[in-house]
């Protein structure tokens, strides 16, 4: 697989997670507002995991391209 490719691949599923944070706290702030406080507790939970999940997945991206780099340099060297 290309790693361009795959860099794109992991750039993609960041964002796609950073929606779904987003999303959450839109929903959370729109269920407690309407005073449904059991889909708001729902949509709290979708925003922890999809705050972990995108925090994960950036700590993926930053060590794949830090990898790339570092293979880069190698091949140069020689």
């Amino acid at each position: 697989m290309n790693s361009n490719f795959q860099n794109k691949t992991f750039i993609f599923l960041e964002r796609l997670w950073l929606v779904g944070v987003v999303l959450g706290i839109l929903l959370v702030i729109y269920f407690l507002i309407m005073k449904d406080n059991d889909s708001a507790v729902f949509f709290f939970g979708f925003f922890i995991l999809s705050s972990i999940i995108y925090l994960m997945r950036k700590r993926q991206r930053k060590k794949h391209e830090a990898y790339l780099k570092h293979k880069e340099e190698e091949q140069k060297k020689k």
